[in-house]
This record gives C-alpha cells, sequence and structure tokens, in this order.
C-alpha cells in the first residue's frame, strides 16, 4: 500500500519530485523572493511614504477652495514655462494644497499651490521619489519588459511553491520520522517557523502571486504608448473652470477629486460620485466609457494585489505576507545550510 502512494516501481515518485520542486525552487528563486516581499510590503504603504518623503507643509488658508481652477495651474506654469500641465488633483483632506501634475521632456512634475494664495508651495520630480524607484523594481527589477516576465515567472512559481510546500507538510501525507537523539532546537526552529509562516500566508500568498502574475502580463503585452501621453494635449487642461461647472451640475452633491487631460479637447473629471468625460470646446458632458470601466476592473485588480480593498486590515494583512515571504526565503535557506552540515 506505501508503494502506491509513493508511486510503483519504474512510476515517478511524486513526493521526491516535490520534495525537490519545493527546495532547489526555493534556492533559485528565494533572492528573488525576498526581493518582492520586502518592496511589496513597502508598496502597501506607498502613500503614506511619499506624504513622508514630500515636504509640502499643510496650509492654513487652503482650507478654502481656489477661487479659479486654471489659476492653479498657472501658477504651477510659471515655475516651469516649458512644461505641459496634464492633471489637476484636489486633495480631500482640507489644509492641503492643490497638486498640478505636468511633463517636461521625459520627466513628471509634480507643483504643490495653495489654492487661496495661488502661492507655490512645494513641488517634486516624481522619478526621484524613493517609492518611483521601490515600484520598479517590484514590478520589474529594474529591467523593464524582460524584468515584468521574470516577475510574472517568480509569481507563478511561487504558487507551485505554496502548493508543494503545503502538500509536504499535510499531516494526513505522511508523518516526518523523528530524529533518534533528538533533533537540534535550530533545525525544529527553522523547520517549525518555515511551516507556520507558510501556513499562515497560503490563501494571501496565493492571491498576491496570481494577480502579480496578471499584472506583469499586463505591463509587457500592452503597447508602448499605452497610457495617454500629455504631449498629444498641449491646451487639454484650459478652460477648467467651465469644465468643473458642467461635472458639478451632471454629478450634484459630489466632489470633484480630479482634472485629467485625455486625447483631443476631452478632460476626464473624477468626482466622489463617478467619473465623467467633459469636451473643453462644446462643454459636452458624458460618462465614462466602456474603455475606462475596464481600467476600473484592471484598476481592482491592482487594489487587489496591493491590499487596497478592506482599508487597514487588508494593508496590514498584506505587509504580513511580505515580510512573511521575507521569513520562508530566510528560514528555507537556514533548513538546507543545517541539513548540509549536519552527520551524513
Amino acid at each position: 500500500m506505501p508503494a502506491k502512494v509513493r508511486g510503483a516501481s519504474g512510476g515517478v515518485n511524486w513526493r521526491r519530485l516535490a520534495i525537490r520542486l519545493h527546495l532547489w525552487g526555493g534556492l533559485l528563486t528565494g533572492p528573488f523572493l525576498l526581493v518582492l516581499g520586502l518592496s511589496g510590503g513597502a508598496l502597501v504603504f506607498r502613500t503614506e511614504i511619499e506624504s513622508l518623503e514630500s515636504t509640502t507643509p499643510v496650509v492654513a488658508s487652503a482650507r478654502q477652495p481656489a477661487a479659479s481652477l486654471d489659476a492653479v495651474v498657472g501658477i504651477a506654469r510659471t515655475r516651469h514655462p516649458t512644461a505641459e500641465p496634464y492633471a489637476l488633483r484636489i486633495p480631500s483632506a482640507p489644509g492641503r494644497p492643490y497638486r498640478v501634475e505636468l511633463r517636461a521632456s521625459r520627466q513628471h512634475l509634480e507643483i504643490a499651490v495653495d489654492p487661496s494664495t495661488l502661492q507655490i508651495v512645494g513641488g517634486r520630480a516624481a522619478e526621484r521619489s524613493v517609492m518611483v524607484a521601490v515600484r520598479s523594481l517590484h514590478a520589474g527589477l529594474h529591467a523593464g519588459r524582460l524584468g515584468a516576465v521574470v516577475v510574472g515567472l517568480l509569481g507563478l512559481w511561487l504558487v507551485v511553491e505554496s502548493l508543494t510546500g503545503l502538500w509536504l507538510c499535510w499531516p494526513s501525507v505522511r508523518r516526518r520520522p523523528r530524529v533518534a537523539g533528538g533533533a537540534p532546537i535550530e533545525r525544529v526552529g527553522s523547520r517549525g517557523l518555515h511551516r507556520l509562516v507558510g501556513g499562515a500566508a497560503l490563501a494571501l500568498g496565493v492571491v498576491i502571486a496570481l494577480t502579480g502574475v496578471v499584472l506583469a502580463l499586463g505591463s509587457v503585452l500592452a503597447p508602448a504608448g499605452a497610457s495617454p501621453s500629455p504631449a498629444r494635449t498641449v491646451s487639454g487642461l484650459s478652460r477648467l473652470d467651465v469644465i468643473a461647472a458642467r461635472a458639478a451640475a451632471s454629478r450634484p452633491g459630489a466632489k470633484i477629486t480630479a482634472l485629467i487631460a485625455r486625447d483631443g479637447d476631452a478632460v476626464r473629471v473624477e468626482t466622489t460620485a463617478g467619473a465623467v468625460i467633459v469636451d473643453r470646446e462644446t462643454g459636452h458632458v458624458a460618462r465614462a466609457p466602456s474603455s475606462e470601466t475596464r481600467l476600473d476592473v484592471w484598476d481592482w485588480i491592482a487594489r487587489l494585489h496591493y491590499g487596497d480593498f478592506a482599508g487597514w486590515v487588508s494593508r496590514v494583512a498584506y505587509a504580513l505576507v511580505g515580510l512573511g515571504l521575507c521569513l520562508l526565503s530566510i528560514t528555507g535557506y537556514l533548513i538546507t545550510a543545517q541539513r548540509t552540515s549536519g552527520p551524513s
């Protein structure tokens, strides 16, 4: 009967194959999974880290709404006259400045403006942000599309590691024999911690891995010019006061959170009640098209990957999974080192 579990003579010993896959796969991918775990844990709190990065102060006068959105964008352009504005973001919290996003050549700029006094109170280049570097590391190991392919393969292998680890540790499959004379405390500690962390992080770890594979695949397959380029909408952020009034009339009671230039004369206005597309010249207001809905679905995949769906509960849980991935890599190496250094 045991022969059937282990595989008949001349057949495949599935358990031994699972052990080798789990061992050698973990040894080869461990450093990469360690990096992805640390960077992923940091990205869970990217908003808070970016706010600490920014030296923009809270401005008391920003508690009042801007008298003119066009004036806010105009003031931001005085610092970078050759840059083209493509987004204006209005904070939800009182006392925070408005943020104008511009593109100058290949550089993305963010200028903070006090909406009441129309004074520039801060600014930075997005490419110099630490979190931009961390995001690039997590998404593609700083290697572009080739790196995204590697990250996708690592995500698939993480699923394999999770399933083989679950099978190897499942009590009903096989009980591990006790070492005669007692096992060293270090070995028991490393192995026990490896099992505990792996079991606790299994479900969320598989979800994170699979959604990461989808995001990596989308990054690889997306055409080079898929993202809207502000360079094609030179005057897209003009007449913002008229556009905001039109959008507010179509969404009574909703608060405008952002105005983003699109191709041609279109401006996307994001509100707390949904997004609308306003034609800058005609003032025609329309709901976001079906392509925007698909983008929302893609956004939800990203939210599921980064834990942005249940507030602090999901974010803390995802951060712990990221740390758990690091512990699994470290304890896996410790277990292997203890086995190879033990008595033969």
